[in-house]
């Protein structure tokens, strides 16, 4: 068993180091294989300068910025683990969740982090208003697809490899939207899923608009019901 672990990277250069370091530490403690994959996303400050420092990491960059869900996609091709998992750069899930993770590996098709989890821990809680927005981005996703989770957006996802190349295969969406992509893929494909419970605390430090990425987000979960067809 082998697990890929990817994370996408946009202006990281400020911590991408020191947060690549506590996942490879991580990863040294696994009782399986595993690799880090580094996305920089078309970075505009030194990220890819920084990330040919990181021994132990193997490094995708290109230009110009896709978003985050065209760095996933990326890093997916990258993979040779039998699974691979996703997570934010700025280690907002508790690099714990992976000790959960790992004994359900070979069990599910994807496995999902939950912020919402019934004993999932938010020790340090988003802004109303994100939290606000989070609420009915769920809530939309799950009744646009008939989805029953209790977490769609949460950046923490494990994909078992086949399912994870045919997803990448037929993605259309390269923004935060890509989540509910994967899961409608997954739902229309009779994957089988799992959701876990993590510890979750915000990143402060996001410069992503609540509000720009928010109306991206609704147009693009548009598309994907229109691309059913393709998906199949």
């Amino acid at each position: 068993m082998k697990l890929s672990i990817i994370i996408p990277c946009y202006n990281e250069a400020k911590d991408i180091l020191n947060k690549s370091e506590l996942v490879l530490k991580k990863m040294a403690s696994l009782s399986i294989d595993s690799e880090l994959i580094l996305v920089n996303d078309g970075s505009k400050d030194k990220t890819a300068d920084v990330m040919r420092f990181i021994k132990g990491a193997n490094i995708v960059s290109y230009n110009p910025n896709r978003g985050k869900g065209g760095a996933v996609k990326a890093g997916i091709e990258a993979a040779t683990g039998d699974y691979v998992l996703f997570m934010d750069a700025d280690l907002s899930t508790d690099l714990s969740a992976i000790d959960t993770l790992i004994p359900l590996l070979n069990e599910y098709d994807l496995i999902i982090g939950s912020r919402h989890h019934k004993e999932s821990k938010m020790p340090v809680k988003q802004p109303l208003l994100r939290r606000f927005i989070g609420w009915c981005c769920r809530h939309i996703v799950n009744m646009k697809f008939h989805f029953h989770y209790s977490d769609t957006q949460c950046g923490f996802k494990a994909i078992r490899i086949g399912a994870a190349k045919y997803m990448a295969s037929k993605q259309i969406i390269n923004g935060f939207a890509f989540d509910a992509e994967y899961l409608y893929i997954a739902k229309l494909m009779k994957y089988t899923i799992k959701e876990i419970p993590i510890i979750w605390k915000d990143d402060r430090g996001s410069t992503v608009s609540p509000i720009k990425s928010s109306i991206r987000f609704f147009k693009d979960i548009g598309k994907i019901k229109k691309n059913k067809n393709n998906y199949l």
